[in-house]
C-alpha cells in the first residue's frame, strides 16, 4: 500500500481548500435588483420592520440571515426649495 508523505498530503488539503473556496465564492443573495455577496449586509423589510440583514450559507444554500438591528436611516431635513415645491403640488386642508 502507498501512503501519502507529509508534502504530498498538504497539496491535496490546499488543493481541496481551493475547490471548496471557489465554489461558495460564486454563491450571492439576492434583493433590491443587486447581488450581494456572502457576509455582505442589507437593509431589508421583515415583519419587524427594516432590520438589517446579512447574506449567508443554510444547508448549502444562499439565504438572508436578519438581525435583531435595526436599519439606521439618516434624517436630512428637505431643502426649503423642495419644501416650497411641495408646498404647490399639495393644496392645504
Amino acid at each position: 500500500m502507498y501512503r501519502l508523505g507529509p508534502f504530498a498530503a498538504v497539496v491535496l488539503v490546499a488543493a481541496l481548500d481551493a475547490l471548496v473556496t471557489s465554489a461558495a465564492a460564486d454563491c450571492t443573495c439576492r434583493a433590491q435588483g443587486r447581488d450581494f455577496g456572502l457576509g455582505q449586509t442589507a437593509c431589508l423589510l421583515s415583519p419587524k420592520g427594516p432590520r438589517l440583514a446579512t447574506c449567508g450559507m443554510v444547508l448549502n444554500n444562499s439565504s438572508w440571515e436578519f438581525s435583531d438591528a435595526p436599519c439606521s436611516v439618516s434624517g436630512v431635513a428637505p431643502s426649503r426649495a423642495a419644501v416650497r415645491h411641495s408646498s404647490l403640488l399639495i393644496p392645504p386642508r
